[in-house]
C-alpha cells in the first residue's frame, strides 16, 4: 500500500516540458533558463518560447532584421544569440523599448553595412557586443553612445576604414577591444579614451605609416604589453602583429619601431645621432 500512495506522490513533482518545434530548452552553466532554437530555419523568433527564457540562442537561421520590441516579451533577458543570420537592419522598435538585463548580445557573421545612431540604446546594461564578419565600413560617432558597462566589443574582420575620434569614449569599462582584420590606415589623436586596454587587437590592418600615426606609435609603446594577436583558438601578446602596409618603403615594419618623419623646419640638436 505504500508504494501504491507514492507513485502518484512522486508524479506530482514531475514538470512537464512543452517545446517550441526546433527549439528546445535547457539551462547555461550559470542555470540561467535557455532556449535553443540553432538552426531551427527560423526568419522570426519563433510564437510559443517561454518567456521566463533568460539565454535565447538563434543561430544559423534566416531573420533579416532586429527590432528591439520583439524581445520585451523575455522581461529578463541576458542573451541574445543572431550569430549567422541575414541581418542587415537594427530596427529601433516602439520607442522606449528597453531591455535592462540584455548584458550579451551577438551578431557577428551577418549582413550589416550600417550602425545608426542609437542602435544599442535600448540595451543599455550591456558588458558584451559582438560584431565581427559583418561589412561594416564605417561608424557613427556615437553608435556606442551610453554603454558604460561594455566591457567586451568585437568589431574585428569587417571593413572598416576610418575611426571616428569620439568612437570609444563612452565605453569606460572596455577590457578587450577587438579591431583586427579591418581596414584601418589612420588612428585619431587621443582615441584612447580609454588609456588602459587589457586586451586590444590592431592586427592585420593597412595602417599608413607617417606623421600621423605618432599617436599610436607611442600609445604602443607605452601599452605594448596590452597588444595581442589571435591565431585560432590560440591568443598571444605580441604588439609586433601592428605593422605598416604602406608606404612601400615601410611596408612590414614594426609600429612600435617605426620613427614618423622629421617635419620640415625641426633642427635636432648637434648632440644627436640623427644630426651627424
Amino acid at each position: 500500500m505504500q508504494v501504491f500512495f507514492s507513485l502518484p506522490l512522486l508524479l506530482c513533482h514531475v514538470t512537464v516540458v512543452t517545446g517550441v518545434a526546433g527549439c528546445h530548452g535547457d539551462r547555461d552553466k550559470d542555470n540561467r533558463p535557455r532556449q535553443n532554437c540553432t538552426a531551427g530555419g527560423f526568419s522570426d523568433i519563433p510564437s510559443g518560447l517561454d518567456p521566463t527564457t533568460e539565454v535565447l540562442l538563434l543561430p544559423v537561421n534566416q531573420l533579416s532584421s532586429l527590432s528591439w520590441s520583439n524581445y520585451k516579451m523575455f522581461p529578463d533577458i541576458y542573451e541574445i544569440d543572431l550569430t549567422t543570420n541575414k541581418i542587415h537592419a537594427l530596427l529601433a522598435g516602439s520607442a522606449g523599448v528597453l531591455l535592462l538585463s540584455l548584458r550579451v548580445l551577438r551578431l557577428g557573421s551577418n549582413d550589416m553595412e550600417i550602425l545608426r545612431d542609437g542602435s544599442f540604446s535600448p540595451c543599455p546594461s550591456l558588458t558584451e557586443l559582438y560584431l565581427p564578419h559583418n561589412a561594416l565600413t564605417s561608424l557613427p560617432d556615437n553608435i556606442f553612445a551610453g554603454l558604460s558597462k561594455l566591457e567586451i566589443l568585437d568589431l574585428s574582420s569587417n571593413k572598416i576604414s576610418v575611426l571616428p575620434p569620439n568612437l570609444i569614449q563612452p565605453l569606460i569599462a572596455i577590457e578587450t577591444l577587438y579591431m583586427d582584420y579591418n581596414k584601418i590606415q589612420v588612428m585619431p589623436d587621443d582615441w584612447f579614451s580609454v588609456k588602459d586596454i587589457p586586451y586590444l587587437y590592431l592586427s592585420a590592418n593597412p595602417w599608413l605609416c607617417s606623421c600621423s600615426l605618432g599617436y599610436l606609435n607611442g600609445y604602443l609603446n607605452d601599452y605594448e604589453i596590452n597588444v595581442y594577436v589571435r591565431d585560432g583558438a590560440d591568443i598571444n601578446g605580441d604588439a609586433e602583429s601592428v605593422v605598416c602596409a604602406s608606404p612601400e618603403s615601410s611596408w612590414g615594419e614594426w609600429l612600435t619601431h617605426y620613427l614618423p618623419s622629421m617635419p620640415w623646419g625641426v633642427i635636432l640638436p648637434s648632440d644627436s645621432p640623427s644630426a651627424e
